[in-house]
């Protein structure tokens, strides 16, 4: 699992990316107080295998409206409510995932990414745990890295998905925490590059901590031109970091020159390569007079063309 950030926030694309396809949203308004969301949406939620204890939605805490899902064990030892949230099952394209997390001091909060959106048989894409005293622990492709988050507020959660390069990242607001290979088990294995579900187990984390959260505001999106290529061979470039607000690095493995353009959401060039890229070396590229927004720049050596997304944020 890697700390820097390689992949787009959602937040900024939510508000760039003109084609989006909107998946979920869900703000549990329409629920009534002490309602269970697998009983009203089960399109949405469903209980983990073998599971029959659901989340309760509250008016106690919200964070847009009046109503949230609570999420709370009766032990430190966690559970039983294990709802999973359905996301389909995808193993293609590009998807943002973000929602509203509220800890109280004293408590812990959990969730889990599934490869399988049943969750049978179960196999963790990553697993993160909201310690009391604002630590959080994201686990993915064998390794972990701490971050923090706020408690007695709420915080958005943001993960961002492209299986086309088989990665994702996890952050808190826009300030990221993991990028990690999705290709792969929380313990590191070889995994199918497949986005299920996530798990919203009411754990707090591990030792005397009971789980007490509240959840609101999911918001699950597909995202149009991010990572597409159009290739009559490997591809050869990377590009990072993504999102930024000033300077990229195009890595080039090609074996000859290349040149590049940047193009907006409308198809318009808005810069273009003054000087060809040197095979096997690294160019740094200064996008700051772009406006905010998501641009792919497209690559070309020879008969190869590759388009990678770029986010000026």
């Amino acid at each position: 699992m890697k700390r820097t950030l390689l992949l787009c926030s959602t937040a900024t694309l939510l508000l760039s990316a003109s084609a989006q396809t909107v998946l979920i949203n869900e703000s549990f308004e329409a629920y009534s107080v002490g309602a269970m969301p697998v009983s009203v949406n089960p399109a949405v939620f469903a209980f983990w295998p073998g599971g029959t204890v659901d989340h309760v939605i509250t008016d106690s805490l919200a964070h847009g409206g009046n109503n949230s899902m609570s999420c709370i064990a009766t032990s430190a030892g966690g559970g039983p409510a294990d709802v999973l949230l359905k996301l389909g099952d995808e193993t293609a394209g590009s998807y943002s995932l973000s929602w509203w997390m509220f800890v109280p001091s004293g408590f812990g909060g959990y969730f889990n990414i599934q490869h399988n959106e049943d969750a049978a048989p179960a196999s963790y894409a990553g697993d993160f745990s909201f310690f009391d005293g604002g630590t959080v622990r994201a686990y993915g492709a064998g390794d972990s890295i701490d971050g923090s988050y706020p408690q007695d507020t709420w915080f958005q959660v943001n993960l961002f998905f492209d299986l086309t390069a088989m990665q994702a990242s996890f952050l808190i607001g826009l300030t990221p925490v993991s990028t990690w290979d999705f290709n792969t088990t929380s313990a590191g294995a070889a995994a199918a590059n497949q986005l299920g579900s996530i798990n919203f187990y009411a754990y707090g984390g591990g030792g005397s901590t009971v789980g007490h959260y509240y959840v609101d505001d999911i918001s699950y999106i597909q995202l149009p031109n991010i990572s597409v290529q159009e290739v009559d061979g490997a591809r050869d470039f990377s590009i990072h970091p993504v999102p930024t607000n000033a300077l990229i690095t195009i890595t080039s493995g090609s074996q000859e020159p290349a040149q590049w353009r940047v193009i907006d959401m409308s198809g318009r060039e808005v810069m273009t390569s003054t000087a060809l890229l040197v095979p096997g070396s690294n160019s740094i590229v200064d996008i700051s007079a772009l406006a905010p927004g998501a641009y792919t720049m497209e690559l070309t050596h020879g008969s190869v063309r590759e388009r990678h997304a770029v986010v000026r944020n």
